[in-house]
């Protein structure tokens, strides 16, 4: 939503009128302003829903518009951020709730503003800290807190905390206010009422909106999974019967004791996930919210909502730690997959030299016999010259082919050696042919400057290149597959292309439906110093290959 730059271009260019660049920024603009729109209207109305829970001094202990302002920074990417904070400083200034005119506008401003800045400073806090670990263990995915699950619940768990704490320093910076909402309890309190209130919102509400998000965004709208019934109904009797103790405890004037719904959101959602997990935190939040909206002393709804609060961080991070584990073992078993295959092709590979050495000899003998037929033939029948001359071009074919796959299979493979460019991919490009002609699409191959050269096991890079090239080929919208290369610095780039419709696969979804093809490109370029990257456009897909050159040389792009 920048548009400051877009109303910069615009006026940079040629002479354009203040109708067609109000039209222009309408067009462009007006589905972010209807969802900043609807945002405001439901932060409204749930910012209203969490009176009752409020108390003398500090907030409300039950807060659902932290859940959906948590979910629009999580799905639409912390760039929104200034934009959430000027549709809630509008709601709150049409409610009545920021005041215009006084002494403490500027105050009561930024403390409206505090919570989207400290969301997004947690969410950016969990991604950043995920990415370091996942680049410190690699991509195996050993590393809980790396995968999306677990970044999901550490997110949710930092943000009510960094917004409590950064209300002292902020309350500090501003000039002192008094009246009718100052604080009148201890500063302590009211800073655990604040971060209680949101983290129930957050983790009650946020993962429904999600799930949502995900579905209706999802280009083949996939239904959304629950665990099977069998398997939930053991999980429905044990928090059953933990909400029976609980209230049993509770009635029996033990206060709230947490430790039964503990145990039992524990259970459930190691033993279902997430989606288990956030139908056990709503359980008991169905539960206990009405009651503790009663007339109650605050201690007491302070100390029932402390329980909730930990039951609901239990629950949930063990159904996030449960989610984690299955991408965990999924990956792992993904790459047994790969392994596997690695095995099959060295082993193919082995019986490929076999062959190559037993058939060598005879094709070498056919081809030199073939030639001495042409020869002997060019003076007679012209029908009889043409099919010798035939058989001695298939001859030497097949010994060309031979040769190469001697190659390719022979030990000087296992070492890289100098290898031009133009030969590799012209290689690729006949290993695609029979698919090309199957899939009836043609590839385009710029020319290939014949100096690149780059230092590569040529059957890896081949492998590299073949496995791009089908993915393309399968998700090509026009049935057109286009290749170039350049020189960039000291590197040689490739560029796959092709175009794509709105309801295609990506690329790096064919093949097994894994995408394992890039996985083992993406290996290879990486084991030879190149970088393999994805560049979209609208319209189009871009794998881009980056190889160290050989001889690295000065020069522009070619």
């Amino acid at each position: 939503m920048d548009w400051t730059k877009t109303i910069s271009a615009k006026a940079g260019g040629a002479h354009i009128g203040a109708a067609d660049l109000t039209a222009d920024l309408a067009r462009r603009y007006a589905p972010d302003l209807l969802l900043l729109a609807l945002y405001g209207l439901a932060f409204a109305a749930l910012h209203w829903a969490a009176h009752p829970w409020g108390g003398g001094g500090f907030f409300s202990l039950w807060y659902p518009a932290a859940g959906l302002r948590f979910a629009a920074l999580w799905r639409r990417g912390l760039a929104i951020t200034p934009w959430l904070m000027a549709t809630e400083l509008c709601v709150d200034a049409m409610t009545g709730a920021l005041p215009l005119t006084g002494s403490g506008v500027i105050h009561d401003s930024i403390s409206i503003m505090r919570p989207a800045l400290a969301y997004a400073a947690a969410i950016a806090i969990a991604r950043s800290m995920a990415g370091r670990l996942s680049g410190h263990r690699g991509e195996s995915g050993s590393e809980p807190v790396t995968a999306a699950p677990m970044r999901l619940g550490i997110a949710a768990l930092l943000a009510p905390v960094l917004n409590a704490l950064m209300f002292v320093p902020l309350e500090l910076a501003l000039p002192p206010t008094a009246g009718p909402s100052a604080i009148r309890v201890q500063l302590v309190v009211s800073l655990t009422g604040l971060a209680l209130g949101d983290l129930l919102g957050i983790i009650v509400l946020a993962p429904p909106l999600l799930s949502l998000a995900r579905f209706y965004r999802s280009a083949e709208r996939r239904a959304l999974t629950m665990p099977g019934w069998r398997l939930l109904v053991p999980g429905a009797v044990i928090l059953g019967a933990s909400m029976w103790l609980t209230v049993a405890l509770w009635r029996a004037g033990l206060g709230a004791q947490p430790t039964p719904l503990l145990l039992a959101g524990a259970w459930i959602g190691l033993r279902h996930g997430r989606t288990a997990a956030w139908f056990t935190i709503l359980a008991v939040v169905a539960l206990f919210l009405p009651y503790s909206a009663g007339p109650l002393g605050d201690g007491e709804r302070l100390n029932l909502h402390l329980s909730l609060a930990a039951v609901a961080i239990v629950t949930w991070l063990s159904g996030c730690y449960a989610d984690t584990q299955k991408i965990a073992e999924d990956m792992l078993a993904r790459r047994n997959r790969l392994l596997f295959q690695a095995e099959r092709l060295k082993t193919l590979r082995a019986m490929s030299v076999a062959v190559i050495h037993e058939i060598s000899q005879p094709l070498s003998t056919l081809a030199i016999e073939a030639g001495h037929l042409k020869s002997r033939t060019a003076d007679l029948d012209a029908d009889i010259a043409q099919s010798a001359a035939l058989v001695d071009r298939k001859a030497h074919t097949l010994s060309e082919l031979v040769r190469r796959l001697r190659r390719f299979g022979g030990r000087s493979v296992d070492e890289p050696s100098p290898l031009p460019l133009c030969m590799l991919l012209q290689s690729s490009v006949q290993m695609v042919a029979p698919e090309l002609r199957s899939a009836q699409c043609q590839l385009v191959l710029a020319p290939v400057p014949p100096d690149l050269t780059v230092h590569a096991q040529e059957i890896e890079l081949s492998q590299a290149l073949v496995n791009l090239l089908r993915n393309a080929i399968t998700a090509a919208a026009d049935r057109t597959v286009r290749m170039s290369t350049q020189m960039r610095g000291d590197d040689a780039v490739i560029r796959i292309t092709n175009a794509v419709s709105a309801r295609s696969a990506p690329p790096s979804a064919s093949g097994a439906g894994m995408g394992i093809g890039v996985i083992i490109a993406r290996t290879i370029v990486e084991a030879h110093g190149g970088m393999l990257v994805r560049d979209d456009e609208p319209g189009f897909v871009h794998m881009v290959v980056s190889l160290p050159l050989h001889s690295p040389r000065s020069g522009t792009e070619t």
